[in-house]
């Protein structure tokens, strides 16, 4: 068994544990933790030596509670990995699809699941996580009720596969990022992260975005993030390359110049799952 020991939200099965094994390698010690916040909590308080989270669904978009987390810890990003989602519909054997009127998962799957769910007139029922959800219609087996989750949630807790592939659309991916320790299996690219705060005067974030453009690089996500006080926001900014490359580095200093607050969130390596 590994000496690494990473944090991931959710119950085992949960497909953050299996980003975690396809970041960290198989014998990775997975530590399940209640709740995304508890997850950055747990690196601070030194429970753990790194952990990873979702920051971006390819269908429901987004994970904005995790990018607001990046923000108010410290943590660096050290790694990136694309997971593959496939989401199937999990029952007690014997169950019936016509039986079912609820659905329990995370509200990222349900989001994910949303037109099947609709054709089917399943109600969505939120939960804390695709994992648990599974864990709970296995040892409950409330009536009329499915799980959303992994194969490997269904082998683990003893529920039947009754669909796979219930997502809104076969390309599904999100987008987890590690914190804290290295992942043992880097990719070849390189991905630079950074934070930043604007005044409000014209034409600046066009600015900031040109010391990327001048030099070639490519900016692969901007988004913003709204602030305590009212309609002034965080624009989060994903750059291709390394900040060790004088192009880059030459574009983050010139981009600071431009700012009001300026952070590199990470500068890391993106895996190929």
């Amino acid at each position: 068994m590994s000496e690494l020991r990473i944090a991931f939200q959710g119950e085992h099965g949960a497909y953050g544990e299996q980003a975690t094994r396809a970041l960290y390698g198989p014998d990775v010690e997975a530590v399940p933790q209640p709740s995304f916040r508890s997850v950055f909590e747990a690196i601070v308080e030194g429970h753990v030596h790194g952990g990873v989270v979702p920051v971006e669904n390819s269908l429901a978009g987004s994970v904005t509670e995790n990018v607001d987390l990046l923000l108010e810890f410290t943590q660096p990003i050290t790694g990136e990995l694309a997971l593959p989602i496939r989401h199937c519909l999990l029952v007690p054997p014997g169950r019936k699809l016509a039986e079912l009127e609820r659905a329990l998962s995370h509200p990222q799957a349900l989001a994910q699941c949303a037109t099947f769910l609709r054709q089917h007139g399943i109600t969505p029922v939120a939960e804390a996580d695709t994992a648990g959800s599974a864990r709970r219609v296995a040892e409950l087996a409330p009536p009329r009720t499915a799980a959303i989750a992994s194969r490997i949630a269904a082998e683990l807790y003893g529920l039947e596969v009754l669909l796979e592939g219930i997502e809104d659309a076969p390309d599904n991916h999100t987008r987890f990022v590690s914190m804290g320790a290295v992942p043992s299996q880097p990719g070849a690219q390189s991905k630079t992260a950074v934070a930043f705060t604007l005044e409000n005067n014209p034409g600046v974030l066009h600015r900031v975005l040109g010391a990327f453009a001048t030099r070639g690089l490519s900016v692969t996500r901007v988004e913003s993030r709204p602030r305590r006080r009212p309609w002034e926001y965080v624009f989060c900014l994903d750059v291709e390359g390394s900040q060790e490359e004088p192009s880059v580095a030459a574009a983050l200093d010139e981009a600071a110049l431009l700012c009001r607050s300026f952070r590199v969130l990470g500068s890391y390596r993106v895996s190929a799952y």
